[in-house]
């Protein structure tokens, strides 16, 4: 079974794709390159749901299909490539586990919003060794509050 060509050309974002596919043993399949593509393009933005994602993938020209979104989202997950961040039981969002990292969600819109920080990772070390949970390397925070929209609109 042979993998596809590498391109020297490559956009940014499937490259990212392809490295962290092959970090994680698996084939760098169509679908998977375009979804973590949209993923890495959509960093900025926080996690996206698998509609959102989809919505993405055809804005960008890709033939993608909600089921294979799904799939493709549930293999990486299972991989650990993405993570799943659960608001309620009524939505999930993804997001890629490379960079540790928590997140704040907005208790009024449910916007989502990476949080990078070494104390939050020291509290969840400690949150660790202090309670009777096993909590995988993997494991973040999330923290409930406005996000700056919702805080401008509250004023």
């Amino acid at each position: 079974m042979a993998l596809a060509p590498h391109h020297t050309h490559a956009p940014a974002g499937e490259q990212y794709a392809r490295q962290l596919l092959r970090a994680h043993g698996l084939r760098c399949t169509a679908p998977r390159l375009a979804v973590l593509s949209v993923l890495d393009d959509s960093r900025a933005h926080g996690h996206l749901t698998v509609a959102q994602i989809q919505q993405r993938l055809t804005e960008t020209g890709h033939d993608v299909d909600l089921t294979t979104v799904y799939r493709t989202v549930s293999t990486l997950v299972d991989a650990n490539v993405l993570h799943a961040l659960v608001i309620d039981e009524r939505v999930t969002s993804y997001g890629p586990t490379d960079i540790p990292h928590h997140h704040a969600v907005c208790t009024r819109c449910g916007a989502i919003d990476e949080v990078p920080s070494e104390r939050l990772t020291t509290a969840l070390a400690e949150a660790r060794t202090g309670s009777h949970f096993a909590l995988p390397e993997s494991a973040g925070l999330t923290l409930h509050g406005l996000c700056p929209a919702c805080q401008r609109s509250a004023e």
